[in-house]
């Protein structure tokens, strides 16, 4: 790993100490919105911390332009990669450390228990790119798996397989941390273990906050993922991968993030989750009970509102109501319903459909959703924006609809009841507290959105056409979104916090 200095873009000769070690995957600084506008706005809010931001990416050149100014107190940026050229030739290693790495990933797909030696041994981290690629040790271990994982499974494409989830793995832990008091991760997955071990190899505390579950959201893709149905054969056509080979890679996979997210509940000192639900996931997963703790996400309810002007309610039958989405364009947010939702919607209806959020990071799925606004005729109906500044988003909507599979505590969701505007979501995350109340107190404030199956169409569009028809609701939705917000979800609260626990008297 080669740091650089986000003062200069050059290389730095040395790091300052950071106070608190992010280490992020395929998020902040590269990527709008979620995660990474967390991130930023955390990292502003206590200035007299000193951070250092790790990034893994899948490759160079993935993640390539900045999309958020760093603030002052961000002392280092290091980038590390996934994937890379395979070396030329490999360094001499300690073989007796070296094994241990391949020990300790032999045990990560093999025992159920993950425990501090296992940590340890792939703390020990001396095994190189090169050494893992060609070494003997190295292919005798895949050999083993295959034959204990995926007996049945083609053994060629089991290795080619196995080559993908364990290289990038090596490739992590032979990098240096910087040096920093906590190391904190902002999910599980590489960038999870990555924090456990460096904690570990530094005699330093390692946090883990989950915003969704990384795992559970991997084995989604899985499901989906056209990657794990094909391979290539040996003139570089596409072919389909026999019916055996399939549910073994896939069990293989799913095991193996699972893996991982164990060993970072494992290593990390807390395990922070944004609601209860994602909580008891994480316990069910293997998180230690007595070591998690919920700290909901927050918002400045007094900036927000100066930026955020809300026009008076329409009338039905006068103005088309504004309905938008408000997120990425991914899958696992699941436009595509949204979509569906909002055709079965203007049967009913006249509304006015924006989506609204960033189109780059997976451009295949936002050229799909395009093509069915197109296929149903709703090209004027529905508008694609791109991401907008705050201030536009909530002064020109009346309902928010979020359709995801998998969320954790959706931050336009607190921003919509800010701004006092009711909620159309998925049964997801920390959805239904938030619109429905976490605790007895909360929940006599009132609803404040509509709570609606996952990949429900129907019932997305049934919440849509029911406030899209009664004004006096969306108005009485949004002030208990406003009230529920005051009370339970201050951004100071969140921040206090958060400096607890980056501060708590760790030995030096």
């Amino acid at each position: 790993m080669k740091p650089f200095d986000v003062q200069s873009g050059g290389p730095s000769v040395g790091i300052q100490r950071a106070d608190v070690c992010l280490v992020l995957e395929g998020t902040y600084p590269y990527v709008n919105g979620g995660v990474s506008t967390w991130v930023h706005d955390l990292i502003g809010s206590l200035p007299d911390l000193r951070f250092a931001l790790v990034h893994v990416g899948p490759e160079r050149g993935a993640n390539t332009r900045m999309r958020y100014s760093l603030p002052a107190n961000v002392v280092s940026l290091s980038n590390l990669y996934c994937r890379e050229p395979p070396p030329a030739r490999h360094r001499h290693v300690d073989a007796r450390r070296s094994s241990r790495v391949l020990r300790g990933i032999r045990r990560l797909h093999l025992e159920d228990e993950i425990d501090s030696s296992l940590l340890d041994d792939l703390a020990s981290g001396d095994l190189s790119p090169g050494a893992f690629l060609h070494g003997r040790a190295s292919f005798e271990l895949t050999t083993e798996l295959c034959e204990r994982l995926a007996p049945n499974a083609s053994f060629v494409d089991f290795f080619w397989h196995s080559r993908s989830m364990h290289l990038p793995l090596v490739r992590l832990l032979a990098a240096e941390p910087p040096p920093a008091t906590v190391y904190h991760s902002l999910c599980t997955g590489y960038a999870g273990l990555l924090a456990a071990v460096w904690g570990r190899r530094a005699g330093r505390p390692s946090l883990l906050t989950e915003h969704g579950i990384y795992a559970r959201e991997r084995l989604l893709e899985l499901d989906r993922a056209p990657w794990l149905r094909r391979t290539r054969d040996s003139r570089g056509a596409d072919d389909m991968l026999d019916g055996t080979t399939v549910p073994a890679l896939r069990r293989m996979w799913a095991r193996f993030f699972r893996a991982l997210a164990r060993c970072a509940y494992a290593g990390a000192s807390t395990v922070v989750s944004i609601c209860d639900a994602n909580r008891q996931r994480q316990i069910a997963d293997g998180a230690p009970a007595d070591k998690t703790v919920v700290v909901p996400n927050g918002i400045d309810l007094d900036g927000l509102g100066e930026r955020v002007r809300r026009p008076l309610p329409r009338t039905p039958g006068r103005h088309p109501v504004r309905v938008a989405f408000v997120g990425r364009l991914v899958p696992i947010k699941d436009v595509v319903t949204f979509i569906h939702a909002c055709f079965l919607a203007l049967q009913a209806v006249e509304l006015d459909v924006r989506i609204i959020g960033p189109v780059d990071e997976d451009p295949r799925y936002a050229r799909r959703c395009r093509r069915l606004v197109a296929r149903l005729g709703l090209e004027r109906a529905i508008r694609f924006e791109g991401a907008l500044p705050i201030e536009r988003v909530y002064s020109e909507i009346d309902v928010l609809v979020l359709t995801s599979f998998s969320e954790g505590q959706p931050l336009v969701i607190l921003e919509a009841g800010a701004a006092g505007i009711p909620v159309v979501a998925s049964d997801a995350g920390a959805c239904r507290e938030l619109l429905e109340g976490r605790r007895c107190a909360d929940r006599q404030i009132g609803p404040s959105g509509i709570v609606t199956r996952l990949a429900a169409p129907e019932d997305t569009a049934a919440a849509i056409i029911r406030l899209a028809r009664d004004p006096e609701e969306r108005r009485l939705m949004g002030a208990a979104g406003r009230r529920r917000v005051a009370t339970f979800y201050r951004k100071s609260v969140t921040v206090s916090a958060y400096r607890a626990l980056y501060t708590w008297p760790w030995p030096e």
